[in-house]
């Protein structure tokens, strides 16, 4: 599917910062519209495949303690920590470092 393809893209490209729908739409050789009409298709967005990428990303490097929150940040496509774990904190209730040590076990 479409999403798939996106998310493929999201996950090559977010370590260079976050990536604008219309680079992500040019990777796939779509125009910007394109890319939103077929991904309504799917009823998905760009929004929504970039916030369930960082997401889920996030959650799997968490898992491995050699990752250090910064450079999870980076790896995301965020500008700096604070800005992920301000995310983080909307995404789950908890801050990387209270899901990292334990708090994941606790929200099953």
């Amino acid at each position: 599917t479409l999403s798939l393809q996106v998310r493929d893209r999201l996950v090559r490209m977010l370590p260079e910062g976050e990536p604008s729908a219309e680079q992500v739409a040019s990777s796939l050789h779509l125009s910007l519209r394109s890319l939103q009409r077929r991904l309504a298709e799917e009823d998905s967005s760009y929004e929504q495949l970039l916030l369930l990428t960082r997401e889920e990303l996030a959650r799997s490097y968490l898992q491995d303690p050699r990752h250090a929150i910064s450079e999870i940040a980076y790896l995301l496509g965020y500008a700096d920590a604070s800005c992920f774990t301000r995310a983080f904190r909307r995404w789950t209730g908890m801050a990387p470092s209270v899901y990292r040590a334990g708090g994941l076990r606790d929200q099953g």
